[in-house]
């Protein structure tokens, strides 16, 4: 999951730990690193791998814009879709073109960071 310098920030402060702690660069974007034992995000409280699993995300209330908007993702013509790799995916209603602008400046504001 992508994340801005500012979101990286506040999680640091709210976690107590290092930016580097949480996060790699992914062509320059910071992102979240998951967990090498449950292959989920750092933040997400759960002890199984299992995709399935339950879990609660630890940093809920200043998670990242990226997680509140997640599973609509943008496709490669700018069009807010359902993340083809969410398993819960039919639990969500189809993105809107409002969607797709949160999205869009999401993206711009992160390949400005970049």
């Amino acid at each position: 999951m992508p994340l801005t310098k500012a979101e990286a920030s506040l999680l640091a402060r709210r976690t107590g730990m290092a930016v580097d702690d949480f996060t790699w660069r992914n062509n320059g974007i910071l992102t979240l690193l998951n967990d090498e034992k449950t292959r989920a995000c750092v933040f997400l409280l759960t002890a199984s791998a299992d995709i399935n699993a339950e879990g609660m995300c630890s940093v809920y209330e200043v998670r990242p814009q990226g997680c509140r908007t997640y599973p609509n993702v943008l496709n490669d013509k700018d069009k807010a879709i359902l993340d083809e790799g969410c398993p819960h995916k039919s639990q969500f209603p189809e993105p809107t073109e409002e969607d797709a602008i949160v999205l869009l400046n999401l993206e711009e504001q992160l390949l400005r960071e970049g």
